[in-house]
Order: C-alpha cells, then structure tokens, then sequence
C-alpha cells in the first residue's frame, strides 16, 4: 500500500520489490537515561514506533552524563541539534524530555495527549520533497530526492531499533530501562538537491536509517523516509 501524498518509502528486502508506508509526521525525542522524567517518554516513543505513520527518532544527550556513568547513546551531535532547535524556536534553554514534532512544534515528551494532536495535524499536510530509499545488491542504499528548489539540508541518521540498558549511577541508577530508535549518528548530506545519492550499508548496531530534509539551521521538515533492515527474531 502506498500512503496518499508526496512521500514514499520503497524498501528492498529481497525480490520482489516492496512499498512501505511512508512517514508523514516526524517525532524526534530529546531524552537521556540518566534523566528520571525520561522514561515515561520512552515508553511513549517505543508506542509511537509501531505506526507506519510516523518517524520517531530518540536523541540522547549528553549533559546528564557524569563522570560515574555515562548514557552509551548519549552524543554532543545530538545536544548540538536540540540547541539549534532552541535557537529556530527562539528560546532559551532546553529540557529533556523534550519532543519536536516535524521541525516545529515543541513539548515536554510526557505530554502524550498534546503530541498526538500534533500528530494528526502533522499526518494531514503534504511534504513537498519526494523521498524513497532502496537497497541495493551489493546492500548499499541509494536515496532519490525529487521536489522543488528550496534552501535546505539533507540529514541521514542512523539508529538502534531497541535497546535494554542497566544503568550504573545517576538519576535512575539501579534500573533497567528500555529505549527505542536510538541515534547512533547525525551526518549532514549536504544542500538539497534532486537527486540520487547513495549511502552506505546498514552495519551493526545501526539498524535503522531516516532521512530528513529541513531548512538550513532546522525548522518545518520537508522531506522524511526510512529503511530499516529485516528484524532479528530474537530482539524484541
């Protein structure tokens, strides 16, 4: 089935070739296991995964770390794009959890009601920038952009499905907490352009890529696909 609108997600996972249903609203979470007001919020995004609908990437930051334990998704990229969230939105300071819905709609990431409105409003726009990855034979991917000119980068971010951590010291020491769509790494493409660019293959524990396109300093997202490779049976 492929969803109405102008993105479109093609997925290669042996032959033939097979639509997925593309994201149309973009949830990136701000979160770190070392905050105890995050779980809830991981729940959340672990929930908000399993609708094809929506993308949903979780950030781990790196300004609850301390010297005793030390949040292993936690990166200053990802502290770097909350804080240039901050500056699009012309704000002050910046919080975990926090959630951003397609570039542009800020919330405390607990707040679940206030999220899905967001959304659903989000699912109801058309994003201008055609996006489709397909994996190759050799198991590289290759991205096709197509839409119109506009000033903008292209994002590719490469996360863990899931990951169950114990955690050492801090805020939620002595937890086991689970987390989703965990960012490994944040890589800026380049200036949009149509086109075809490639990418290099999944690799452990990458397993799960999204691409983004924004306006340069971020902001509304115009473009947003995914590939993730196949599940492992033994990994929930």
């Amino acid at each position: 089935m492929v969803r109405a609108g102008l993105v479109s997600c093609l997925i290669l996972m042996g032959a033939p070739a097979a639509w997925a249903d593309a994201p149309r609203a973009v949830v990136e979470l701000f979160t770190s296991l070392g905050c105890s007001s995050c779980p809830p919020a991981d729940a959340f995004a672990g929930r908000l995964r399993s609708d094809a609908a929506v993308l949903v990437l979780s950030f781990h930051v790196d300004y609850w770390d301390d010297q005793k334990w030390k949040d292993p998704f936690s990166s200053t990229d990802a502290t770097s794009r909350q804080h240039a969230y901050a500056r699009a939105q012309h704000t002050a300071s910046v919080f975990t959890p926090q959630i951003i819905v397609n570039g542009v709609r800020s919330f405390v990431g607990s707040s679940e009601a206030q999220v899905l409105s967001a959304i659903g409003q989000a699912e109801s726009s058309v994003l201008p920038i055609h996006a489709e990855i397909t994996r190759q034979p050799d198991d590289s991917l290759k991205l096709m952009l197509t839409g119109p000119e506009l000033s903008g980068d292209v994002w590719a971010i490469r996360y863990v499905r899931s990951a169950v951590t114990a955690i050492r010291a801090g805020e939620n020491s002595g937890r086991t907490l689970q987390t989703f769509n965990n960012v490994t790494r944040i890589e800026r493409l380049g200036s949009y352009k149509s086109g075809t660019w490639l990418l290099r293959a999944l690799a452990h524990p990458d397993d799960g890529i999204a691409v983004i396109v924004q306006p340069k300093g971020l902001g509304r997202t115009a473009a947003a696909v995914s590939y993730e490779a196949p599940a492992d049976p033994g990994k929930s």
